[in-house]
């Protein structure tokens, strides 16, 4: 499916889910080296597996980790599109 959503959207709505969430806290963010203004959520959604087998339709966030051991690396973090729950995979 194919979506238009800013990064500080994605972030505000998982707040309001997820009040005490730390996916997006400051400390989080810098002690992996990530900043908000490196990140994107992806214009389309994609199916994820979780680790238990269920399928969720999520959204993709890309994102730049600054601190990784073998030097800056893009990864993706996936949540979903209902519960906006962060998915393993």
């Amino acid at each position: 499916m194919k979506v238009t959503i800013p990064v500080w959207k994605l972030v505000d709505m998982y707040k309001g889910k997820y009040p005490y969430g730390h996916f997006f806290d400051d400390k989080t963010l810098k002690f992996f080296g990530e900043r908000l203004s490196d990140m994107r959520v992806l214009s389309n959604t994609e199916t994820v597996k979780d680790c238990q087998g269920e399928t969720h339709e999520c959204y993709v966030l890309s994102r730049l980790q600054r601190k990784h051991p073998a030097g800056p690396r893009r990864t993706y973090a996936y949540f979903d599109v209902e519960t906006l729950e962060h998915i393993a995979g």
